[in-house]
């Protein structure tokens, strides 16, 4: 667990925290608190006495104040923030709060708390609070402890703007947050530290979800008004008919399309001139990443695979995120989002586009830059690929995209296949579709999905997985033979985790430790396996085998191909691409 360095700064993060909390509460719409005296919420009672605007009430008796925000609320439909010390304290608000639950009335609890090391341990005032309103609240949550490397003044304000976006959703009701608080819980001097207004454009403070409603041509124009915008689609936000909204509103607006490889867009014609094939390839390097300088990131589906882009949109801090998602669930890892739009990607990208004119000419500079970054990432890559005869993973993700059929389905599986997959695609004018499994990312079950795939679509379907994918579900390679399946799966065999070799622990731990615990190789003949399985199966060690190979496994039945592929050999390729395509960048990097 991090610990301060100096207990001194405890104090003054809580306060920071508290203070940040409490004005995204009130600028997110809470028109009043009610306030228990006790000394582990200190920093929060201090923080709801300064805030601006923000009426409180004090209440000796937790019983009597939850009543009172929950009569105040009722009346008023606003949400109303409680607090309280640590310990039965927050006990006492449970009739309060299950009477909301019914009565669908917001309320916010917040219940301060000893840190996490003390439960269980029989310290003073100290029990489990995380779980105190199990079954009556609409979401919950336990923030870190605030001095805990700094992270807890910069969760506070997507904490507290999920929080009324919970509480006063399509079904009102309580929400708790669970706060810890490390001591000394204040500072020794109590300052009065201005605070910065967060996530608003043009000036607007808006709640954070929002249904799409805009027969005004406002949504147009707010989007029209920022030249330096990118729209970023992610891994499911597939739609058969997504394609030609989004090309329409990129077009309209100027702004590059980032699009995951099992978002849809990839593949087609509809997004020529804006999507950016090479997002992975450019943004990989940190000059020409700061120079690509967002004002207004707009995200569909879930977060995007590419560490690279994650990268790149949480280095732009300044940057507004608004994202897009019909069941407005909080994808948001990086607590960016300052509006949320309860919507259909296509149904976004439709009624954007319906009400927008022409790019400025700021826009299409703009979206120029990427352009031209994205030829000349690929050119290099490209160029490199080309010098190098050895058939590699590289080679392997751009022969599978360009080779097959158009309305065929490639299943891209965790860990390394769909990470190829997004950086080394590039344009492709016929229709594939792209799925995968991006919820959890687990590498378990991806025969199984993919024989469920290919069962449901009746179309050619291709499942791209590493070894220990492959290993991990011969029981799904059995089911295929038990179900007269049709599916080709390409089984790329680095002998143990590849992936692993791009991760730290490859530099620091000594090479046999490494092999024994990570990479973890088997040795066995994947091939052999599965026709002992009951499928056709060959080995490709070259790019015309494995095209040969790939035409006769998609005619139909049951086939695998495996591609043996030298570990060291593919990780050091990968380097040596990427500098590539690094040097060429800098010749001519956007900024």
């Amino acid at each position: 667990m991090n610990r301060p360095t100096d207990a001194r700064d405890a104090g003054a993060a809580n306060l920071a925290f508290a203070r940040t909390l409490v004005h995204e509460l009130h600028a997110a719409g809470v028109a009043t608190a009610v306030v228990c005296p006790g000394s582990r919420s200190a920093p929060l009672a201090l923080a709801v006495a300064a805030q601006p605007g923000l009426a409180h009430t004090v209440h000796i008796d937790e019983r009597n104040a939850g009543f009172h925000a929950l009569g105040f609320a009722k009346a008023t439909g606003r949400p109303v923030v409680l607090v309280c010390t640590s310990g039965t304290a927050g006990a006492n608000f449970l009739p309060a709060v299950a009477e909301a639950a019914q009565a669908r009335v917001p309320l916010i609890v917040l219940t301060a708390d000893r840190p996490p090391e003390l439960r269980a341990w029989g310290a003073a005032q100290t029990m489990e609070q995380r779980t105190l309103y199990a079954g009556f609240t609409r979401w919950s949550e336990e923030a870190p402890c605030p001095s805990e490397d700094g992270a807890g003044e910069r969760y506070a304000p997507a904490l507290a703007r999920r929080a009324v976006s919970e509480a006063t959703g399509p079904a009102p009701g309580p929400v708790h947050l669970n706060l810890p608080f490390r001591e000394p819980l204040l500072p020794a001097s109590l300052g009065a530290e201005p605070l910065v207004e967060r996530g608003v454009v043009a000036g607007e403070r808006a709640t954070l979800t929002q249904v799409l409603e805009d027969t005004s041509g406002a949504l147009a124009r707010t989007l029209g008004a920022v030249a330096r915008g990118v729209l970023v689609f992610g891994p499911d936000a597939w739609d058969a008919s997504l394609a030609d909204a989004a090309g329409a509103l990129a077009g309209a607006l100027g702004w590059p399309v980032i699009a995951d490889p099992a978002s849809g867009l990839r593949a087609g014609a509809a997004l020529e001139g804006s999507l950016v094939h090479g997002a992975d390839l450019l943004l990989r390097d940190p000059v020409v990443a700061s120079g690509l300088r967002p004002e207004l990131i707009v995200r569909f589906g879930g977060q995007p695979t590419s560490a690279a882009v994650a990268v790149w949109m949480a280095s732009h801090a300044s940057a507004e995120v608004w994202l897009v998602d019909p069941a407005a669930r909080f994808r948001d890892p990086q607590h960016r989002a300052s509006r949320m739009f309860r919507a259909g990607s296509r149904e976004f990208c439709a009624l954007a586009a319906a009400g927008a004119g022409q790019p400025s000419a700021e826009a299409r500079a703009w979206g120029e830059q990427w352009q031209q970054a994205d030829r000349i990432a690929r050119g290099a890559l490209v160029e490199a690929l080309a010098a190098d005869r050895r058939f590699l993973t590289p080679q392997l993700a751009q022969l599978l995209w360009a080779r097959l059929p158009e309305g065929a389905a490639l299943y891209a599986a965790n860990s390394m296949a769909v990470r190829e997959l997004d950086t080394f695609a590039g344009p492709r004018r016929e229709r594939l579709r792209v799925l995968a499994n991006r919820g959890v990312n687990g590498i378990d079950g991806q025969v199984s999905a993919a024989l469920g795939a290919s069962a449901a679509l009746g179309v050619p379907t291709v499942l791209w997985c590493g070894d220990l994918a492959f290993l991990h579900d011969l029981s799904g390679v059995l089911a295929g033979r038990l179900q007269g399946a049709d599916l080709t799966v390409v089984v790329s065999n680095d002998d143990g985790g590849g992936i692993f070799e791009y991760l730290p622990v490859a530099r620091s731990a000594p090479r046999a430790v490494f092999e024994r615990l990570f990479a973890v190789p088997h040795g066995l003949d994947l091939a052999a396996l599965a026709r002992g399985l009951g499928w056709e199966a060959v080995q490709a060690d070259s790019a015309a085998a494995f095209e040969s190979a790939l035409v006769r496994a998609i005619g139909g039945g049951r086939h695998v191909i495996e591609v043996p592929v030298d570990r060291a050999a593919n990780t050091a390729f990968h380097g040596a691409l990427h500098e590539a395509v690094r040097a060429r960048l800098r010749r001519g990097a956007p900024g």
